[in-house]
């Protein structure tokens, strides 16, 4: 079962119709206004908790524990980034490409389009440069 703890939110306005995008990593799009992660070299700025329609007040988790949208299957202790639809992935951290760590799986889930949960950390995300 998925779990939340209270970490830290901040509200910013919907840049698009995010009711659809609860759970999903979401990036900064212009002055307090954010959108959801649309590429894996997108940089999260936190997990949405609400689903609000565009122009609504999108409620975004920058750090603390949330439930996530997965891709698939997670294992506790996974470290975290984004796909090109805003959905936690597994990053191997010996693999390749410019992409952005932003969280650890702490409960496991069994496949795509689960909510499992998560510690994030999008305020200090960390790139691991194409080698």
């Amino acid at each position: 079962m998925a779990i939340e703890l209270q970490g830290f939110k901040f509200t910013a306005i919907a840049g698009e119709d995010l009711s659809a995008k609860q759970y999903h990593f979401m990036k900064l799009s212009a002055n307090m206004t954010v959108v959801g992660c649309a590429a894996t070299t997108d940089i999260p700025c936190g997990v949405l908790q609400n689903n609000p329609p565009s122009g609504g007040a999108a409620e975004v988790m920058v750090y603390g524990i949330t439930k996530i949208v997965t891709a698939a299957a997670l294992t506790a202790g996974a470290l975290l980034g984004t796909d090109a639809n805003g959905h936690a992935v597994a990053i191997d951290p010996d693999g390749n490409g410019d992409l952005y760590y932003c969280g650890q799986v702490v409960i496991s889930t069994g496949g795509a389009n689960e909510i499992g949960s998560a510690l994030v950390n999008c305020a200090t995300p960390v790139i691991q440069s194409a080698s």
